[in-house]
């Protein structure tokens, strides 16, 4: 993939980010890296201010209580650089009816010795991992521990109220929470070097995950975008489609009420949360030809996230799988730069 020097002048969009025309020659100028075989990166603008600390309302909101899980590991395969595992423990929430109990996650323990930095990886939406696992495995090769946790399908459902969506969420942040304690206290992990990856659905959970875990230091974010309530309106991807056309169908509401509801349940979504998100702690991929999130969508959280550094890539959701050697090496330069040992 080349770089090239497209940059966003702050000033072209002040303080809501670019303008149109501005949109217009970066998806031009994407167009052609398309035909060229490259994409275009930008560098983090300026020296964002230090974030301000999650209110203690939102901090009490995402906690849980610390306790001995029974946890259970088994091995799943031997391979050259890396060991691959199975790891299962109860989810620990108090004040909340989980509809996953158990937090499961597959561990790619690196064979590389000492202790190393862990990468906490959050998936995509739907389907059994195969391209998160080749991420993982990559990872492992090159001296990081990954822990991917599984999750099921984040959609509407028809016979669940819309608040079923945050209690969704919510649940995420404190099975992430639960897994980076198992990364932070494991013999072989160094806890002052944990990051976090994340692609599309995972991505917006990596951001949230940014805001509320300070122990993740380094996060790569692709395609992902915000708000939460936007992308399940709004997508016309089939995985969120089809389930709204039903939860609209059987609960006989219009689309405008649906999007009323979901932006009085969800508190859980990257845009809220992006202001206590450090900028230089991302690096960013975003689809221009997006339209399962959008790419409306994903401009509004990284300006949000005070324009971190990023590479567009001339791509779609799905057809951004072309770009999958790029994601790997350049995610690997970024989480080897932010997660070096202390001198």
């Amino acid at each position: 993939m080349r770089r090239t020097g497209l940059f966003l002048p702050a000033d072209e969009g002040g303080k809501n980010g670019p303008v149109p025309g501005t949109i217009v020659r970066l998806i031009a100028t994407s167009s052609l890296l398309l035909v060229t075989g490259g994409c275009a990166s930008l560098p983090m603008h300026g020296q964002p201010a230090r974030p301000p600390p999650l209110p203690a309302e939102l901090s009490s909101y995402y906690d849980y209580p610390r306790r001995a899980h029974g946890t259970t590991v088994l091995l799943l395969g031997e391979h050259p650089g890396f060991r691959e595992f199975l790891v299962r423990f109860p989810l620990a929430a108090e004040d909340l009816a989980p509809t996953e109990p158990v937090v499961e996650c597959e561990w790619f323990e690196s064979k590389a010795p000492g202790r190393r930095p862990a990468i906490l990886f959050n998936p995509i939406l739907g389907g059994d991992y195969p391209l998160e696992r080749g991420i993982c495995r990559f990872l492992a090769a090159h001296g990081f521990h990954v822990a991917l946790v599984h999750r099921k399908t984040l959609k509407l459902s028809p016979e669940h109220p819309v608040g079923h969506i945050e209690l969704l969420l919510r649940q995420g942040v404190l099975r992430i929470r639960q897994v980076v304690d198992w990364m932070a206290a494991h013999e072989r992990v160094d806890p002052d070097r944990l990051g976090s990856f994340g692609i599309s659905m995972g991505g917006i959970a990596s951001v949230v995950a940014a805001a509320v875990e300070p122990r993740l230091r380094a996060h790569v974010v692709a395609l992902a975008g915000g708000s939460v309530p936007d992308i399940l309106v709004a997508s016309p991807d089939r995985l969120l489609a089809k389930p709204r056309a039903q939860y609209l169908a059987r609960n006989r509401l219009d689309l405008a009420t649906l999007e009323a509801r979901l932006r009085q349940e969800v508190r859980t979504d990257p845009l809220r949360l992006a202001p206590h998100v450090d900028a230089e702690d991302l690096f960013m991929v975003i689809a221009v030809f997006d339209r399962t999130i959008g790419r409306e969508n994903a401009l509004r959280l990284w300006r949000a996230l005070g324009r971190p550094r990023v590479t567009f890539l001339p791509l779609g959701h799905y057809t951004a799988y072309l770009a999958l050697p790029y994601l790997k090496s350049a995610s690997l330069r970024f989480f080897r730069a932010r997660l070096a040992p202390a001198a």
